[in-house]
């Protein structure tokens, strides 16, 4: 038996050499005849004169639930997997930017079902420019491991120096993690872990108001058979202590999200804890409210409506401008009104379209003012979690030669006949532990001999010789593989009872697949709202919304400053690779334009797009990024490297000057010869944590004066600087 390593950096290259050597071609300057894209890239001719930048449109015909579509020209990927989520003829589009003029090959690939290019177009942009991003993560300091992520990081000055400092939501085997931002691009390490084991979302807030930002984490309740409270860590001067207990808070549940929010309106913070289904708390509601009574202490209070709201994640925003804070609550999604007494109003009738009221699958959630009218709009990133992929999910790339399966680990049995014409390699076989320890093996051919104790990092190489045959009988549990004769070969995984939550393999060397079933379609749409007074109107299409994906988070900057608010979108990708996640970048005509061309992605991660934060690492007034990857992943620090040719404002909200009112939920409203623009103090989006985003970013686009800054702290205090230079960082006294 030989073991070998087969790296992704590996996979990506053969990926590379193979579409680049192997392809079908076309000479037609523009598409006058449909085109099959099978297994093999296509070629098409195109010369690019002018401007390179492009919206290419791309009609097709798929004749399979879905698949995926990638545009490569001298070397560089110019569209990365954009998605075709259903059978049918789909139009789909993205910008892209080849550089150079004069005469281009375009190679056309595709992953999935069968598909047909009906028509291929290029269009001008008014997009001034794409951000591009630099990986910076190493010499920043920014060293982590590859690991299990929940739902993106906190962020905040946790020290009020004017830096934004890192907490990372690792999961389990790695603890959570502070870095604290030492200036001049440069991070370092807390000489403590925070936490470690079942640690879920967290927030950074200053609940005691000393003037530190202080953090909780949320626990998870050992699948609902341990409800715990969250983590109070309390900074004094940089030195975190749990206080959960001296606190006041003992009770939780199975914790998700965690959220700081002064719910009263009598200047401090208050606490909202989000929790999955299951056992609840003792005090017997699902979510819970702690109200904060002063000197460092909280106590339950209680809501019926949201203490029973059915829910796991949450975005705090204010739908309707009154200054107290509001709740999108999911999945499924339910809108709620503060009253600013500790209780929430349901309007989800009210605010949400009838046909998306049951909306469900949704990942993560920001607020944006798409239009700069003053009001948070609402986008929705949605797709699938973990355990819903499991279930009869296939990838087949045509190019490796690689199957990539995942499967729930209930009971049941699942079969998938392949051909291979050589040897295959089996690798990546994990089996989530879910309580069960009596062994999963391999059996081979018909003598199913097994091969015992597999690990998710090991590559087993496997002949027809060793494989020949296949069993009559397959009643244990375990995986059974057998080479039938011609090429072609069957596995199979059986489980007699509910044994993991998950089973996932990958087999190199596969010339076709042939399963059984039909694997899962893991398109799923996200959702654009706007915010028209006192309802949401679905503008999802209108703004040319990325159709389909399976994407698990967002946030909101404006990444070029051309005071157009824009997007970037985390995209799950395949099975065992990852994908480049979308930009979508708002041209101000009422329309997003997207492209993977930013750079911000590590083609040699294995992990999977999750969740990040967007803002101005170390103040030069682009919107940097701060991404994990998830499963397993990295984190990363990415700088927004744009040559600056567009202006823009940083305005840092500190506590309130008369009753020392923390930043959090803070309205700074900027107001140049041409515009006004109005933000909130929070995150730039979120999933199970929240951050502190207190140095508000504003690009101003050509505007090279600005009239007047205010702030608004959220009990009404306020202040107004005038006639101010642009491109600076202004701060409240």
């Amino acid at each position: 038996m030989k073991f070998i390593n087969l790296t992704h950096q590996t996979l990506l290259t053969l990926t590379l050499s193979l579409l680049l050597n192997s392809c079908s071609s076309t000479t037609n300057q523009t598409l006058k005849t449909p085109i099959a894209v099978h297994n093999e890239p296509v070629e098409i001719q195109y010369t690019v004169e002018g401007k390179t930048e492009r919206i290419v449109h791309l009609k097709v015909d798929s004749k399979n639930n879905y698949s995926n579509l990638s545009l490569v020209c001298d070397s560089q990927i110019l569209v990365d997997n954009i998605d075709i989520p259903n059978a049918g003829i789909v139009t789909v589009n993205a910008l892209v930017d080849f550089k150079t003029e004069g005469e281009k090959k375009i190679k056309i690939l595709k992953q999935g079902g069968e598909i047909t290019l009906l028509d291929i177009k290029f269009n001008a942009t008014d997009i001034p420019a794409i951000p591009q991003f630099k990986d910076i993560s190493d010499e920043s300091g920014l060293k982590t491991e590859y690991t299990w992520k929940y739902g993106g990081p906190s962020v905040g000055d946790l020290n009020n120096d004017g830096l934004y400092d890192f907490v990372l939501n690792n999961h389990d085997k790695v603890p959570a993690k502070l870095f604290w931002n030492l200036g001049n691009n440069k991070v370092q390490e807390h000489s403590e872990i925070l936490k470690q084991w079942d640690i879920h979302g967290s927030a950074v807030g200053d609940y005691d108001n000393d003037g530190d930002v202080d953090i909780i984490i949320a626990q998870g309740g050992g699948n609902g058979t341990d409800p715990q409270p969250p983590h109070l860590l309390r900074n004094d001067n940089g030195k975190f202590t749990e206080v959960s207990i001296e606190a006041g808070i003992t009770h939780g549940s199975r914790g998700r999200a965690v959220r700081w929010i002064d719910m009263d309106l009598d200047g401090d913070l208050d606490l909202l804890l989000i929790n999955a289904e299951g056992i609840n708390s003792s005090s017997g509601s699902q979510q819970i409210i702690y109200t904060n009574i002063g000197n460092g202490h909280f106590k339950i209070a209680h809501s019926k409506a949201i203490e029973g709201a059915n829910a796991e994640r949450v975005l705090v925003t204010d739908i309707n401008g009154d200054q107290k804070d509001d709740l999108i609550l999911f999945s499924p999604i339910s809108v709620w009104v503060g009253n600013g007494d500790l209780t929430f109003t349901d309007v989800t009738k009210q605010w949400v379209p009838e046909n998306l009221q049951k909306t469900d699958l949704i990942t993560g959630a920001c607020e944006i003012d798409i239009d700069n009218d003053g009001d948070m709009d609402i986008y929705l990133s949605r797709g699938k979690p973990s355990y819903e992929i499991a279930n009869k999910s296939l990838d087949y790339n045509p190019i490796t030669k690689r199957m990539d399966m995942r499967d729930e680990g209930n009971k049941g049995i699942t079969s998938i006949d392949f051909e291979a014409p050589g040897h295959i390699t089996l690798s990546g076989i994990f089996l989530w532990y879910r309580m069960y320890n009596d062994g999963f093996p391999l059996h081979l051919g018909a003598s199913k001999k097994e091969i015992l104790d597999v690990q998710e990092k090991d590559t087993i190489k496997v002949t027809p010789e060793m494989a020949k045959g296949w069993p009559n009988e397959r009643k244990e549990n375990g995986w059974y593989l057998g080479y039938l004769g011609n090429n072609k070969w069957r596995l199979e995984s059986v489980r007699n009872g509910n044994i993991y939550w998950e089973i996932r393999i990958s087999i190199d060397g596969v010339q076709s697949v042939h399963p059984e079933w039909t694997p899962q379609n893991r398109n799923v749409q996200d959702v654009l709202f706007r915010n028209d007074n006192n309802h949401f109107t679905d503008v999802t299409t209108k703004w040319n919304v990325p159709l389909g994906g399976n994407n698990q988070g967002v946030v909101a900057a404006d990444f070029n400053n051309d005071s157009h608010i824009d997007l970037f979108v985390y995209r799950f990708g395949f099975l065992k690779s990852s994908v480049s996640d979308w930009l979508l970048l708002n041209n101000g005509k009422g329309q997003f334009e997207t492209t993977t061309l930013h750079n911000a992605h590590d083609p040699n991660d294995p992990g999977h797009g999750d969740m990040g934060q967007a803002f101005d690492f170390n103040l030069d007034g682009n919107i940097d990024l701060l991404n994990g990857s998830d499963n397993y992943g990295k984190w990363y620090l990415y700088d927004n490297s744009l040559i600056q040719n567009k202006n823009y404002v940083l305005v840092r909200v500190n506590y309130s000057d008369l009753h020392h009112i923390d930043p959090m939920s803070a309205t700074v409203t900027v107001t140049t010869p041409s515009k006004s623009y109005t933000k909130r103090v929070g995150s730039s989006g979120e999933v199970f944590s929240q951050s502190l985003l207190n140095t508000v970013h504003f690009g101003l686009g050509d505007d090279e004066t600005i009239k007047s800054i205010t702030v608004r702290w959220r009990n009404g205090e306020t202040y107004t600087a005038k006639n101010l230079k642009v491109n600076q960082v202004y701060t409240t006294p």
